[in-house]
């Protein structure tokens, strides 16, 4: 069996490792809060404030406004590293200034944006929001 082949180790969020970001699969995580009692959690905060030309970005601006939502194979690949990983794409989007508001998906229940997202959106004037995904069954 070679390193490639090995199993991988399960993932523990309450043990000391790279921190990573990572969504909230399940509801009893959700209704538990154990994402907040994580080793990783303390690393999972945006270092960017939000500003707008120079000015507190909470309110939207009064024109037609552009949503851009990222899905890329379930999210958290590249992007999961905190400390930045060594593909320089994995975050990318080349045109910051046409967008008002950007989601990070990744077809889990809550969909936490990774610090690289957040910091980059921020610094181009951009808000993100959380997803959170609900499951109706018929």
């Amino acid at each position: 069996m070679t390193t490639v082949d090995a199993p991988q180790p399960v993932f523990d969020p309450t043990t000391p490792s790279t921190p990573v970001s990572y969504p909230i699969k399940t509801l009893e995580e959700l209704k538990q809060r154990t994402y907040f009692n994580s080793f990783h959690f303390q690393f999972n905060k945006a270092s960017v404030p939000l500003t707008y030309n120079g000015v507190d970005g909470v309110m939207l601006p009064n024109r037609r406004r552009m949503m851009v939502c990222h899905d890329m194979a379930g999210g958290y690949i590249d992007d999961k590293w905190i400390q930045g990983g060594s593909n320089g794409d994995s975050y990318a989007i080349w045109h910051w200034y046409l967008i008002d508001v950007f989601i990070y998906f990744s077809h889990t229940l809550v969909t936490l944006p990774p610090p690289c997202w957040v910091n980059a959106a921020h610094k181009h004037g951009v808000k993100v929001f959380l997803l959170y995904v609900t499951f109706i069954y018929f």
